[in-house]
């Protein structure tokens, strides 16, 4: 992954000691303080319910915190909302495009929905149908794109106002391998051109591949932060190898050396096996003593 030039002045996002309580006294975040530099993928991982979209609306200015402080480009968000929130680009997990609309006509609508003109909206939306390889679908309907069309289409929405700041909660949830690839190199394109990014997901390997700092969140706190290799240093075991046991069923070991794994195969008298580092859900599973997977339905 190639790295924009550093930034100068304010991170893209500064949050500090944020908490949020709903009604009935569920603590959806805790505390969070993260700081997000200008031009970064910046990855919030956890599973469902562990507090990363009550996070984003926050930021976004959907929520108002229990406590805590916000600031986007320096503004808090609590104090000038429609200054903060000018700057910001959004895509919901839950966002669907309008069915019956096809996808020059939604980008000018929403063009529209930012003040801009109808020649200025019809301007940026042609150059957006370009830029997300849209051209070819422009005589199809919303509702008969793919998946990974839809989420580019709504990601075009979002960016129509030129925002400097992409927010994306769970961006690929629900879509096919092709689809989830697809937005991954239009969002590795954004990047290149020095867009901030923020997203929000459940899959380690989105997050490995996007970002360049990940916070891993569990039950509304931070459990650690850093870059991907930072994290992955916070594993006490940092190699693991996977084989298939004598019952047919798939089993791990670790180590925290290379030859340690090797030595507790031969150990085992394990000769087939796949042997590797440790990833994000290593340490995710070090941290809660649960896999991703599991804290799903925990």
């Amino acid at each position: 992954m190639s790295t924009p030039p550093p930034t100068r002045g304010p991170p893209a996002i500064e949050v500090r000691k944020l908490s949020k309580r709903y009604r009935g006294g569920v603590l959806a975040n805790d505390e969070i303080s993260l700081s997000i530099p200008r031009s970064a993928v910046f990855g919030v991982l956890g599973p469902n319910g562990a507090g990363k979209t009550t996070l984003v609306r926050q930021i976004t200015g959907e929520l108002v915190p229990t406590a805590g402080a916000i600031r986007v480009h320096d503004i808090d968000i609590l104090e000038r909302p429609l200054a903060a929130k000018s700057l910001m680009g959004v895509v919901p997990q839950e966002a669907t495009p309008y069915q019956h609309l096809k996808p020059h006509e939604h980008l000018v609508f929403f063009g529209r929905l930012h003040g801009m003109s109808r020649s200025q909206a019809r301007g940026r939306a042609d150059e957006l149908m370009a830029a997300l390889g849209l051209e070819e679908h422009a005589g199809v309907t919303a509702v008969r794109l793919s998946g990974g069309l839809k989420r580019k289409l709504l990601v075009g929405s979002a960016l129509m106002a030129e925002p400097s700041l992409l927010v994306l909660d769970e961006p690929t949830t629900g879509l096919d391998p092709h689809s989830r690839r697809e937005v991954w190199a239009l969002l590795e394109s954004l990047r290149g051109r020095g867009t901030t990014i923020l997203i929000t997901t459940h899959y380690m390997d989105e997050a490995e591949m996007l970002c360049d700092q990940v916070a891993v969140i569990g039950a509304g706190r931070i459990l650690a932060m850093g870059t991907v290799e930072e994290l992955r240093g916070l594993c006490r075991r940092r190699y693991k190898a996977t084989f298939e046991n004598g019952a047919g069923q798939r089993q791990t070991v670790y180590g925290s050396a290379y030859d340690e794994v090797v030595d507790e195969l031969a150990r085992l008298d394990i000769h087939e096996y796949t042997i590797g580092k440790t990833t994000l859900e290593d340490l995710y599973l070090e941290l809660t003593s649960q896999t991703l997977e599991e804290s799903q339905y925990a």
